[in-house]
Formats: C-alpha cells, structure tokens, sequence
C-alpha cells in the first residue's frame, strides 16, 4: 500500500505520496483505476474491469493500467540520501584561498560570503550587491560557495551541506538562498510550506504572486508594480511559511535587455548598472535593487499567470486551476510534511487564479488593483 493524500477538486483528483513528496493529476475515472490498484487488485483483473467500464480497446487497456501501475510502484520507493555521497560531501576539503568575500546584511543578520571563483560570484553577487555591508562582524554567519572535483559545494559555518554536479548550478543557487533565508529567518526547512518560482508584490498587507513560463515578464512585471506604487516582496525566489504567506527575500530583480528601455525611465540607475550574460539561461541581465522590502508575511490574494504580448494590449480570465496546478507543483519546493501537503492541497484548490495577457501597463496595473480590491 503507497501512503497519500487526495484533494477532490471538481472532476479531478489531485494525489500527494508521502514516500516521494511527489504530485499527481487524474481525472475521476483514471482515479478509480489508479484505486483499484492500490487496493491490490491484480493488473490482469485490473485490465479487464478497465476494458468493460470504459469501453476501451485491448491496447488502450493495457497502456492505461501499465502507466498507473509504474506510477504506483515507483512512490513505493522512499527516496533515501545517498549516505556514501554524504560522507564524501563531508570529507571534501576547503579552498586554501578564495576570489573574494563579500559581507551582506539582511533583517538583522550579517553573512558573510566566501566565493572561490568569479564564476560562481556571479551567480550570487549581483542579487545581494544592494545588501553589502563594508564593515567587519565577528558575527557572520559563513557560507563557502567553491567548486571541487566536479561538483559545487556549499559549507555553511564549517559544515559542508551538499554538492551539485556542474549541470546542477540552479539546484546549487537555490540551496544558497534557502541557507540565507533560513538564517535571517530563523527557521529551517520544516518550517515553510514551500518555495515557488514565481515573482510577489504587496499592498496594504497582502500579496499577489506573478508565475509562468521563462521569458513571459515575471519580474518586468514586479518591476512595473514596483515603480506605480506596490511592494516587491520578492522576486524569481518566494518563500512561503505555513499558512500560505508570502515572506519577503532580498533578491534583486533581473532586468531583461528588452524591458531595459521602458523600465530606465523609472529607474535611471539600470542605465550604469552591470551588465551580466547568464549563459546557462541564454539571456543578458542586469540587476534592479528593490526597496527595503516589507518583513511582515503577506496572505495571498491571488495567483496571477502573467504574460507579455505585444499584439495584445489587455487580456484577463480566469485560470484553468489544473493547468496552473500542474505549472506550480512543477517549478516548486513544497515541504515534504503530510501536514503541511494536506493545507497546500486546500489552500490551492481555493485561491485564485487569473491570466493576464498585456502590453498595455496602465491596463495591467488597474487589473492589480482590482484584484486586490475583490473586484472580479
């Protein structure tokens, strides 16, 4: 028997294994195949209950009953950390010297940054330059970013924590932020409800949350809240505690090349800023300081699937909740805690979720607006 969760939402089904902290989408009538199945029914029983219920051919029987099976199979398996990995992450030795240090403050805790490379400097620096702080502290907390034997390393106050093959640097830079908030924080990763990767403004307390695909203007979208009068809250990283709310994490913005013209007008500082090429990502930035951020958690009042056209000047419906289901589950790092995945399936079948498709930013920020004011 597989331990987990099931939300009924409309003619759906959505699934959450404990063993694997894995989630799944099924309509009501593959759901009830993928039940028979946990019950313990025979895949031969299985097929031929599947053919007669449903009117499906021998083939598409068989190809039905095979995908829910290995579905099944596999949250069986509890994910295991690689203890021999472990010990060889723990007995990596140190860099003898660094490329630099950087200091930064957040809230009010000092980190102090040890990069062994400009390579891997580049990844972080420029997110955190707007929080480096020119003073010595006895009191930092210490993070060695270093690269060795293939893999990135991050030592957190002498303890190597974890290692990421070099195709890896986005698992690697995401750990790095989840350190830095935990540490400011206070918490650890038992305490949050997740981390989604999405954009997050606020006004008058509570947040709206910008999510799609790379490339559709997430953060030129804060970007041009944050310039009419919102609240960045964070940006590409957004943390979650266990009710839902968004908590503010000080990331810069990363300004795309063709949002460069718009956006300087507001902020003419982007004009001298540094250019950066994200290789891996195939775009050039440069990085936008957000104003002191709010520190209070932000409830959210929606979830908005933002997108930039040019050919269209404003669009705004309702989202497909399945879709976006999907879209946020699989970009996410949601606790692996049943109680915490059961408000998560609660809390996501419920909030709402809207499209928004524009060119036109004043259409777009009085559709802010209204939904902050419940007004669709």
């Amino acid at each position: 028997m597989v331990d987990y969760l099931v939300q009924p939402v409309e003619n759906k089904k959505w699934i959450w294994f404990k063993n694997s902290n894995n989630y799944l989408q099924l309509d009501d009538g593959l759901y009830r195949v993928f039940e028979r199945l946990q019950r313990g029914k025979s895949r031969e029983n299985t097929l031929l209950w599947c053919k007669e219920k449903f009117h499906l051919s021998n083939k598409q029987a068989i190809e039905t009953v095979e995908i829910l099976d290995s579905i099944l199979q596999a949250q069986k398996i509890k994910f295991q950390a690689n203890e021999s990995k472990n010990d060889l992450i723990k007995k990596t030795e140190l860099p003898p010297t660094y490329f630099s240090t950087k200091i930064y403050r957040f809230k009010t805790v000092y980190f102090q940054f040890s990069y062994s490379t400009l390579k891997i400097e580049t990844q972080i620096h420029p997110l955190f330059a707007h929080i480096e702080v020119f003073e010595t502290t006895t009191e930092a907390q210490q993070l060695k970013l270093f690269f060795s034997k293939g893999h990135y390393v991050l030592n957190l106050n002498g303890e190597n924590i974890g290692s990421w093959r070099k195709n890896e640097d986005h698992i690697f830079k995401g750990q790095v932020f989840m350190a830095l908030l935990n540490l400011a924080y206070r918490k650890t990763e038992n305490d949050w409800l997740g981390v989604l990767h999405a954009s997050a403004i606020g006004q008058n307390g509570q947040g709206i949350l910008f999510l799609g695909d790379s490339g559709d203007g997430k953060s030129t979208a804060s970007a041009i809240a944050l310039a009419n009068g919102f609240t960045l809250l964070a940006d590409d990283f957004v943390p979650l505690d266990t009710a839902a709310c968004v908590l503010n994490f000080p990331a810069a913005i990363s300004v795309k090349k063709q949002a460069l013209e718009m956006l300087s007008k507001r902020f003419p500082e982007l004009l001298q800023a540094k250019e950066y090429e994200l290789k891996s990502m195939n775009k050039t930035v440069r990085y936008l300081a957000p104003q002191s951020g709010e520190l209070n958690p932000h409830p959210i009042k929606a979830l908005v699937f933002i997108k930039y056209a040019k050919e269209i000047a404003f669009e705004i419906q309702t989202m497909d909740r399945f879709h976006a289901f999907q879209k946020v589950v699989t970009e996410a790092w949601l606790s692996p805690e049943e109680e915490k995945a059961h408000f998560f399936l609660d809390w996501i079948s419920k909030v709402p979720i809207f499209q928004i498709t524009y060119s036109d930013n004043h259409k777009m920020l009085d559709s802010l607006h209204k939904i902050f004011n419940d007004e669709y």
